[in-house]
Order: structure tokens, then sequence, then C-alpha cells
């Protein structure tokens, strides 16, 4: 089969994706409640509380913070993985098709996207090395007081070196993402892509997949970011440095909050959706190659 992909449409890959999103609303609630619940009750249960009992200013880490670390990362990261293929699913096959009797399945499918995704991961690594390195050399060859930071403290220029640098970093890994998103939305219905078929499906729409991205996801980015700086300003509850007035309401807020806070995993997962759909990945078999 030959791939011949057609130049996508920045507006109407918004448009489509917003129209997912809206038209099965409900099963995004469900859907982020999900993401949300092992979050929630580790929280409840206490086990959570060591990570947020740490302080910039605390001389040794408390008790059982490694466990309850791993369980943070369990809860939040590697959960990630299945709610996305919930997610996938609804988008690219129908709500009649998102919940199975069968577990494996989806056990199977996540642990797929983890094993390859991890290529991802290693680039981050990589990168995030290249980043040290590059603020360090310039660090020691300038002379600035700017640059002149300690081992527990940056200085202002190294601030905003390593800001920038991220900011690189993320944009280059969402671009090789992008590009590799066919092959993880296969995966996640249970298909075969690779990602060189991915990669050379893509090829003509690069750019215009980043823009639609940026466009359709940066809204709702805002989105979040005003409803966690309404919750710290009304309620005085910081999400992001794990304070409040009772421990419980960080957890109560996030659960209430779940659909609004998912709200970005959701729309990427709808544009790569629809990306997928306009490449004619659907009807791609690899064995024709």
């Amino acid at each position: 089969m030959t791939i011949n992909c057609t130049e996508l449409c920045i507006r109407s890959s918004i448009r489509q994706a917003y129209g997912c999103l809206w038209h099965y609303k409900f099963q995004h609630i469900l859907i982020s409640f999900v993401a949300v619940l092992p979050f929630c009750l580790a929280g409840f249960s206490g086990v959570l509380d060591p990570v947020f009992l740490v302080s910039p200013g605390a001389e040794k880490m408390p008790e059982g913070f490694n466990s309850a670390f791993a369980v943070f990362i369990l809860t939040t990261f590697i959960w990630a993985i299945p709610v996305t293929v919930l997610w996938h699913r609804l988008y690219l096959l129908g709500p009649e098709h998102l919940i199975r009797k069968k577990i494996w399945p989806l056990i199977t499918r996540s642990l797929s996207v983890i094993s390859h995704s991890l290529i991802f991961f290693g680039l981050g690594l990589v990168a995030a090395a290249v980043i040290t390195w590059g603020v360090l050399y310039l660090r020691v060859m300038s002379n600035s007081e700017k640059m002149a930071g300690t081992i527990t403290e940056m200085g202002q220029m190294e601030y905003a070196l390593y800001v920038f640098g991220i900011l690189v970093v993320l944009s280059f890994l969402l671009l090789i993402g992008l590009r590799f998103s066919m092959a993880f939305s296969s995966l996640t219905i249970g298909k075969s892509l690779r990602f060189t078929t991915s990669w050379r499906m893509t090829r003509k729409n690069t750019f215009r997949m980043l823009a639609a991205t940026l466009g359709g996801g940066l809204p709702l980015l805002g989105v979040v970011i005003g409803t966690l700086w309404l919750a710290d300003y009304f309620f005085q509850i910081d999400l992001l440095a794990g304070t409040a007035p009772e421990p419980n309401m960080i957890y109560i807020f996030v659960l209430l909050a779940a659909p609004v806070l998912t709200l970005p995993m959701a729309i990427l997962c709808s544009l790569t959706s629809t990306f997928y759909r306009h490449c004619g990945c659907a009807d791609f078999r690899e064995s024709n190659i």
C-alpha cells in the first residue's frame, strides 16, 4: 500500500478534536475520575504524606519517603499510560469499545506503550545531560555574577538557561512524539504499526501537527492553570507545592476538578486520533509494504 498522506488542515483538526471531546464529554468525565482515583485513594490513606512533607530547608528526607515516592510515581505517571489507552479507544473506536470485560488486553497494550516510550525516556536523559553540561560549561567560562550559583541554588542566568533548555527539549520531544504518534495510537487499539511507517506517514505534516497540537492544547492548559490559581486564591490549595489548610483538601480538590485537570491529556489523545484518521492508518496494513 502506498503511503500518500495529504496535507493536514490545522483549523479543521482542532475543530474535530474539540468536537470529539465535547461529543464524548460524559465518557471523558468517567475516564478523568479513573485517572485520578489511585492518586486520591493513596492520599486519603496517608501513603503519600512523606512526599508532601518534604520542604526546601529539610536536612533529611521524612521516614518512608522512598516508598511513598514510588507510590506517587505509580499512581500518576505510570497510571497515565492505561488512561491514555482508554482515551484513544474512546476517540478511535467509540464508547461501545471503551470498556471490555477482559482486563488483560488493557494491561498488555499499556505495557507495549510503556516499552515503546522508553525511547523518549532515553532521549530525555540525553537532552538533560547535554543541557546540564552546557550550563556548567557556560558557568565555568563566564565571570558573570548572574552565573555565580551554588550547589543548592542556581544563579539567575543559570535558571534562565535551564528554563530555556527545558522548553527546547520539550518542544523537540513533542515534535518527535507527534511523528511517532501513529504507532502509539495503533498500539492502544491492538494494531501494529512500525515507528518507521509512522514517521513516513507524517513527513508532510510535521509542523502542521505541531501547530494543531499547540493551538488545541495551550487554551486548555490555560484553563488548568486558571483552575489551579483559583484553588490557591480562594481555598489556599497549592497543588504544585502540595500545601493546603487540611492535607485531605488536596485530594478532594483533585477528585472534584479531575474533568478539568485532565483536559490537556484528553485533547492530546483526541488530536493524535484525528491525525491517525487523517493519515489513513485505520486501513493501513504493514504486511502490504
